[in-house]
């Protein structure tokens, strides 16, 4: 692999002096480590080494890039500054297929970045999983097959996957409310945020619901803990379907 091949497969390459150098290759330990991590996150590939920078949502929502752009650089505040949580972040849009999903997953990428240059800045070793993806459609439908078939084994994977959730440091919740839930998932889902929130972990939820019907969809206790320090941004446009990169 060439070095400029190399730069356009690395997530940090944007922010990284030896990007297209004789020094950027495969071989990079930096190169592998966020590698890793990404893999382990849970992302799509198709949505992979997305950034605010180059999304292909950035031009037709340049007002809700411009919030983002601004939240970002609280990453490394509250890494200086503990005690000032990141906000977490709802994204909606009664629309389908407009960039919430895409967006959600830059920022998922945005702060793996700062948390791997941030920890080697401060001499500490990066979370082997700072970040991951959540398909919360994927996630209850595995969790309604295994009841259904009362697979032990796939319930254990779920409360595993589920017990990681809740520790992660940024976590993205994909398509929030979507599908009706069972009053035992929602129990899962409750448990899930309201650990999150309580010990000051972000969260980005995409949904295609306003934040208030939440209260509808779910209960009322889950809509307060969802808008409980949370940045609200609504998308508008057509569908984006095809424009990833």
């Amino acid at each position: 692999m060439t070095n400029a091949t190399n730069a356009k497969h690395c997530v940090l390459a944007h922010a990284c002096n030896l990007a297209n150098t004789t020094s950027c290759t495969r071989f990079c330990p930096h190169f592998i480590a966020t590698d890793a991590r990404l893999k382990a996150a849970n992302v799509p590939r198709e949505y992979r080494l997305l950034t605010l920078s180059n999304s292909p949502v950035r031009a037709s929502e340049p007002t809700v890039y411009k919030t983002l752009d601004a939240y970002v650089k609280t990453f490394i505040r509250a890494f200086n500054e503990p005690s000032e949580p990141i906000k977490s972040v709802y994204l909606y849009s009664p629309t389908p297929g407009n960039g919430k999903t895409t967006t959600a997953i830059a920022l998922l990428h945005e702060y793996l970045i700062r948390h791997y240059v941030g920890s080697l800045q401060r001499g500490r070793q990066p979370e082997q999983v700072p970040v991951y993806f959540l398909d919360l459609n994927d996630f209850q439908a595995r969790f309604n097959l295994a009841t259904m078939t009362n697979d032990e084994a796939e319930l254990e994977r779920f409360k595993a996957e589920l017990q990681r959730c809740k520790n992660v440091p940024f976590l993205v919740a994909d398509d929030l409310g979507v599908r009706d839930a069972t009053p035992a998932f929602r129990g899962y889902l409750h448990a899930l945020i309201n650990h999150r929130v309580t010990n000051g972990l972000p969260s980005v939820y995409t949904s295609n619901l306003p934040i208030e019907e939440l209260a509808r969809v779910f209960d009322a206790r889950l809509y307060d803990r969802v808008r409980d320090i949370c940045i609200v941004l609504p998308f508008g446009g057509e569908s984006k379907r095809g424009l990833r990169r």
